[in-house]
């Protein structure tokens, strides 16, 4: 099945003009519980930094 995963990070290396490319992504909690009230209690924590801002792509 292809999901398609919205994403406005465009300092991560999976970013591809508002999509995510990664195979795979792990979403957390922000602390060590395992329940969410809402998005901004949530992370990416497939994110990882481009390398310089030359990879940085542009819009």
């Amino acid at each position: 099945m292809e999901v398609s995963v919205k994403c406005s990070v465009a300092n991560c290396k999976y970013y591809s003009h508002l999509e995510c490319t990664a195979e795979a992504i792990e979403i957390n909690c922000d602390d060590t519980s395992m329940l969410a009230s809402d998005s901004m209690e949530t992370c990416c924590d497939t994110f990882t930094p481009v390398e310089s801002r030359e990879e940085i792509p542009e819009e």
